[in-house]
């Protein structure tokens, strides 16, 4: 699997430029016809960042602003999607009128529900749709433009391939903060895209919640950052298979700072390091799977989308290495608490002269679950003949009841921070209402937040549910403008029309259907 890496945000660029950064910045021309200077990354990953904030893009000199059609080839780009919008744009005018957000405005506004308020007013108004497509020819210009440049890096691209000779990529993971204003809003609208044209096309995210205390970076409080993370997470883990991603993996930057210090360079590092094992693309001979075979065993079996912690280890070459990189990775290496033995299925990703049984026997030994089924999954990779290393993925390791009082649980941290957003519920309850500029936006916010069923009542639920060790924590969406759709709903068919289809039959109707109307690229 190639991943496409589209880093989301402050957080999310900066831990894309280190998975996209070239391996050999010296390498020339060595083929007549290709480009004179080639940009080679690790795993042969592609990618771009998305920013909502023009300042951030002008502050750094990694990225380029992404060319249309890519005709110089491959080079790492990035995209402020919101500068589709015209400055004296009508549907920007009448944004404001109706709900008061200025899409705009520099950097958006770093507020958690504000581009998930902003990509739902284009999902469900439909006098803005109808204006935008007038105007821009879609429906919503904002996130078509986001997926117009993320598609041709992807084996969902029109041709199936890039005129340069580009490998394109046949999976997805993004990047962002779990906590901050502009990073995981922009995922399940995507997501939403994807799987219109291509329901098994595997998606990841890998979602970085940020430390204790005040971000020394934004200088924003700890309780505004966790009740941003409470939104991005009840947002990434409600959506049902099929129309959410394939998982979620965590990272508790907290974790890496008690690690290795308030050094946030030697952090990216870290991380992207850790994934290495996940993005290599040197596998053994009959272990490298297509992408949506594996895609789809992350999420075999559960409903809604998994939570997956990374857990990883690399040591120099020795004799019958397994059992201690299992452990070292499992007790030593785990990027977000939890308790092992709580995972339902474990994904293992080795580089290096592994044993493929004696990696799924070191699994078995330090979690509950049985060497002979097919819940331990490993994936082995070459390394660089001098180190081993590998990366476990628990899926979904917690649900023990009272778990929440042990600290080092998923469950204590998870709880800990539900119980910090809801103080900032309480106590910053009209500064979050006066995010909404009109009234017709207060009031939806208001119901989102504390009316019947609304966050306030959803965050009591899910303590009450991670005290029992119930699983998952977070059930059912909730939006702020309009209700729930699927695409069958979105062309608003009738369901006894479909009586005696089978699912399938239904899907290629509906992707016909959303072709005709021009729902994604490539129709």
């Amino acid at each position: 699997m190639s991943l496409c890496i589209v880093g989301i945000g402050g957080c999310g660029g900066h831990l894309a430029e280190k998975f996209l950064e070239n391996q050999d910045v010296t390498l020339k021309k060595i083929l007549s016809g290709s480009n004179e200077n080639q940009h080679l990354t690790f795993g042969g990953v592609k990618g771009l960042w998305l920013e909502a904030d023009v300042g951030e893009t002008q502050n750094q000199s990694f990225f380029c602003p992404w060319k249309e059609g890519l005709n110089g080839g491959y080079e790492p780009s990035y995209i402020v999607p919101h500068q589709r919008i015209k400055p004296n744009s009508e549907v920007s005018k009448l944004i404001q009128k109706k709900y008061g957000y200025d899409i705009k405005k520099h950097g958006f506004v770093r507020e958690a529900a504000f581009s998930k308020a902003v990509f739902e007013i284009f999902e469900n108004d439909d006098e803005i749709k109808d204006l935008a497509k007038k105007e821009y020819m879609s429906k919503d210009p904002v996130m078509r433009d986001a997926w117009n440049c993320i598609r041709p890096y992807t084996t969902l691209s029109d041709t199936g391939e890039n005129g340069n000779g580009l490998k394109l990529c046949d999976g997805i993971l993004f990047i962002a903060s779990l906590g901050g204003g502009t990073g995981t809003g922009f995922v399940n609208p995507i997501t939403s895209y994807i799987r219109a044209e291509r329901k098994d096309y595997p998606v990841f995210v890998l979602g970085v919640l940020t430390e204790r205390g005040v971000d020394p970076q934004q200088q924003v409080e700890e309780e505004k950052r966790d009740m941003g993370a409470v939104i991005s997470l009840h947002d990434l883990i409600t959506k049902k298979r099929g129309v959410s991603n394939n998982g979620l993996i965590l990272i508790d930057n907290q974790i890496l700072i008690d690690k290795l210090g308030r050094n946030y360079q030697t952090i990216d590092r870290y991380i992207y390091q850790a994934m290495k094992p996940l993005v290599a693309s040197c596998h053994y001979p009959g272990e490298d799977p297509s992408s949506t075979p594996l895609g789809d065993q992350f999420s075999r079996e559960w409903d809604w989308t998994p939570l997956l912690v990374p857990c990883y280890h690399k040591e120099k070459r020795k004799k019958d290495p397994e059992n201690k990189l299992v452990k070292k990775a499992l007790k030593y290496g785990r990027l977000f608490g939890c308790d092992c033995k709580e995972a339902d299925k474990v994904y293992v990703f080795s580089r290096g002269f592994l044993n493929r049984d004696k990696l799924i026997e070191a699994v078995a030994r330090y979690t509950n679950i049985s060497p002979d089924g097919n819940d331990i999954l490993p994936w082995r990779k070459l390394g660089d003949n001098r180190h081993d290393e590998i990366l476990i993925l628990l899926r979904n390791p917690y649900g023990r009841k009272g778990a929440f009082e042990e600290r080092g649980t998923l469950e204590n941290r998870l709880y800990q921070i539900i119980e910090m957003a809801m103080k900032y519920m309480t106590e910053k309850k009209g500064e979050i209402l006066s995010a909404g500029g009109t009234d017709r936006t207060k009031n939806a916010l208001e119901t989102y937040f504390f009316g019947d069923n609304g966050l306030e009542d959803r965050l009591n639920v899910a303590l009450s549910r991670i005290e029992n060790g119930e699983k998952p924590f977070f059930k059912d969406e909730l939006k702020i403008f309009g209700k729930t759709q699927t695409p069958v709903d979105a062309i608003g068919w009738e369901s006894e029309i479909h009586a005696g289809l089978s699912e399938g039959e239904i899907r290629a109707i509906v992707q016909d259907e959303l072709r005709r109307i021009g729902h994604f690229p490539g129709s």
